[in-house]
């Protein structure tokens, strides 16, 4: 079988080894996402004569898929890799908005907040509605995310519902746990604690846009009050208990704020939650509005993160500049996976729900709780797959599709494209993964 590289690939610059002088390459096979270090002379003949390589150095970049098949149609293949794993998915994947409120008035945000929640006769239809899905196939497990709005506003539908879900996954075999999106402001111990004992969750994320100076620019409250006080010590409270549970942080970026990302890096390191956070960046995007417009431009904010996962690392903090493989993309993808609102809504999309701009009725939605959901509305978003395969969009022809899946099925179909990062960065987050692992072998010379 005649081998060549692949075109799901990405290569570091040169980089020369400290210690033996040898000049290297970190390669990047995105189809496994797996790395591998190659002198220069072995990557120069992946690229020219691949059958001239050592054949334990051949089986080895065949396994990860940076060898392939000279005729390999690897678009199909990726492509038919993700529909296959959404076919086989054990996950259901379930989404509650319990509350259309919200206590902050972010600048960015696309969303029309009132005073509405999920009213017991909604909470009814939707465990009904989950219990039939459960019924349709056999699922190993829930994967319950509560979201907003700001769901902890929410708490009273979280306590009435979460042990009925709960209880409906049991009674179909099926593991449960949970996530809470937030922006962390009602985030308290006691509310963490019962999260995470009480209603199963294993995974909580917060947000914050910055040190005070600019985050409270940004999230303030509707009233024009700071935030940034509050949710840091709630974080800094969450992330030192001894709960099981992970804390990520999200830091979200645009031209207004990017100068301030390395003194909150600072605060956090000062606080010592290294071994206890995940923190990553995120670029301000369209929700619906034109937020996207005050992003910075792509190459710059790439340039930008890598400084600041560097930082990071030099923190002290765990750092994963390299991504995983991504088949399931999104709910959008997953044909049972569904999202209720406050009104009773459903979606597939977690952007959709409270944006003006979609029209009332929500042009996004498809269908509602009581009445189910209305036959051919998931598929303006749920054949993303097949519009990538048919060169719909860009993706087709990208080296990061294996590991971005795509990125947002919404933004391609409203003419955004949403390319990460890695598009931009990712060699140079390979010296920095590099970097890292070095780093990391240092500390712990037995590694």
């Amino acid at each position: 079988m005649a081998l060549r590289l692949s075109r799901y690939h990405v290569v570091s610059p040169v980089t020369v080894d400290e210690v033996d002088g040898q000049a290297r390459r970190v390669v990047f096979a995105t189809r496994s996402a797996e790395v591998r270090i190659l002198d220069e002379a072995a990557w120069q003949m992946v690229v020219a004569s691949p059958e001239s390589l050592p054949e334990n150095i051949t089986g080895d970049l065949a396994g990860i898929r940076l060898l392939v098949d000279d005729h390999e149609d690897e678009l199909h293949t990726v492509v038919k890799e993700n529909q296959q794993a959404i076919d086989s998915s054990g996950c259901l994947s379930l989404v509650v908005t319990p509350t259309a409120q919200c206590q902050l008035g972010c600048g960015y945000c696309g969303q029309e907040h009132s005073a509405r929640w999920l009213s017991p006769q909604h909470q009814d239809a939707f465990v009904r509605h989950v219990e039939r899905k459960l019924a349709k196939r056999s699922y190993k497990y829930v994967d319950m995310c509560w979201f907003g709005a700001e769901p902890l506003v929410g708490m009273s539908v979280i306590r009435a519902l979460s042990p009925r879900l709960r209880a409906a996954a049991e009674r179909h075999s099926c593991s449960f746990g949970a996530r809470v999106i937030t922006n962390g402001l009602a985030l308290s111990q006691r509310v963490a604690r019962e999260l995470v004992l009480e209603h199963g969750v294993v995974g909580i994320d917060i947000t914050l846009d910055g040190p005070a100076e600019y985050h409270d620019t940004r999230r303030g409250t509707k009233a024009g009050k700071p935030t940034f006080q509050r949710v840091f010590a709630n974080l800094v409270a969450l992330a030192k208990t001894d709960l099981k549970v992970t804390v990520k942080l999200r830091i979200n970026v645009d031209g207004s704020n990017w100068q301030g990302v390395s003194q909150l890096i600072r605060l956090l390191a000062e606080a010592g939650l290294q071994e206890k956070l995940v923190c990553y960046f995120a670029p301000i995007h369209s929700w619906g509005n034109e937020a996207h417009e005050m992003a910075l431009p792509a190459e710059r904010y790439a340039a930008l993160e890598v400084e600041w996962y560097a930082e990071l690392l030099l923190a002290g903090f765990k750092v994963g500049p390299v991504p995983s493989r991504t088949r399931i993309v999104c709910l959008a993808v997953q044909p049972e996976g569904v999202l209720v609102d406050a009104a009773g809504t459903l979606f597939n999309c977690t952007e959709a729900p409270y944006v003006p701009s979609y029209g009332e009725p929500n042009s996004m939605a498809i269908g509602n709780v009581v009445s189910g959901e209305i036959p051919g509305r998931r598929r303006a978003l749920e054949t993303f797959n097949d519009d990538v395969m048919q060169g719909k969009y860009n993706c087709a022809s990208c080296t990061m599709l294996p590991v971005c899946g795509g990125a947002c099925p919404k933004l391609w179909r409203e003419g955004i494209a949403p390319c990460p990062s890695t598009l931009h960065n990712m060699p140079q987050r390979l010296l920095l993964a590099l970097a890292a692992n070095r780093t990391a072998h240092s500390a712990n010379p037995r590694a």
